[in-house]
């Protein structure tokens, strides 16, 4: 745009500046290129190999609540010039495969899948190894872009990336830093969690040594109608495992609902286990307990002593 019009622009409102060298239409206050932070992240992915990544990638994709603001996080090829805005952009030199590269309202943006690599690997301080929280971090957030929508919830579209996907992704990436850590929480991913509590507790069940539960697993009575679906269950020792969030538990509805599943569970031999936020503290020691109180009383025997006895 030449000075002349870029100025009249300006005087007449039909412009505003982002920051240096970028400005972006007023529009119309209710639509989304009305939105300084999108459209400033536009100007500085546009017609570039720039791509918006980590956090902000992740706030796009809707994998971190909030909203969009800085400082906000941009990687150039490696060997590029690294973006460089202070207070106002973080920027990173990472050469990301076109493929792992998509368009989002016009925002180059780095997919799900190469956006959960990221932050997998550069959480806090990245994967420290077995026991790590970054660890647990990495199968949280890797749970949730595997998530299928439910139709149950009132949920729509599509889950955000594949199991497949993810490993894809760190096959791309190859050799770096905190990777050992990231195929660990690789293999521990699954679909269908429902909660980032669900994950970690899967986590701190395989920290144990506990048998691998299932997720979202219908139970059926033996002439076969599906009779409960609990959030974990290990079918071969008959233990299913609620976990309690106050905000899907308190309403009188739902305590009836979760009574009559428990009658169930009985009926059908099984033991109900339940946790809740109070169990989950110290890698989720009480959790732990619980569930290995059950397990044992269900037949199972640990191949190796636990570290929550």
């Amino acid at each position: 745009m030449a000075r002349r019009d870029l100025e009249h622009s300006r005087a007449n409102d039909l412009l505003h500046q982002l920051t240096h060298g970028i400005y972006a239409g007023t529009g119309l206050p209710n639509e989304p290129e009305a939105d300084p932070v999108r459209a400033l992240l536009q100007g500085l992915t546009e017609s570039t190999s720039r791509v918006i990544s980590f956090e902000t990638a992740a706030r796009l994709w809707g994998l971190i609540p909030g909203e969009l603001r800085a400082p906000l996080h941009i990687s150039s090829p490696a060997g590029g010039a690294r973006v460089q805005r202070p207070h106002l952009v973080v920027g990173h030199r990472i050469t990301v495969p076109e493929q792992f590269v998509l368009d989002l309202g016009g925002i180059r943006v780095t997919s799900p899948a190469w956006t959960w690599l990221d932050l997998a690997l550069d959480g806090p301080t990245g994967p420290k190894g077995p026991r790590g929280g970054e660890v647990a971090r990495a199968v949280i957030l890797g749970d949730q872009v595997v998530r299928p929508p439910r139709g149950e919830y009132g949920e729509t579209g599509r889950q955000l990336a594949s199991i497949s996907e993810l490993r894809e992704a760190v096959r791309a990436r190859g050799r770096t830093k905190g990777i050992r850590g990231v195929r660990e929480a690789l293999g521990l991913i699954r679909e269908g969690v429902d909660s980032p509590q669900e994950s970690r507790l899967r986590y701190f069940m395989h920290l144990a040594g506990l048998p691998e539960p299932l997720v979202n697993p219908v139970i059926r009575h033996p002439s076969g109608y599906p009779w409960f679906e609990p959030d974990l269950a290990i079918p071969t020792f008959r233990v299913s495992i609620q976990y309690e969030g106050e905000e899907f538990h308190s309403t009188p509805h739902s305590v009836r609902k979760d009574v009559r599943r428990s009658e169930i569970t009985e009926q059908l031999g099984w033991i109900e286990v339940r946790i809740t936020a109070d169990h989950m503290a110290d890698q989720g020691r009480r959790a732990i307990q619980r569930i290995q109180r059950a397990l044992i009383q269900q037949g199972w025997r640990p191949e190796r002593p636990t570290t929550h006895s």
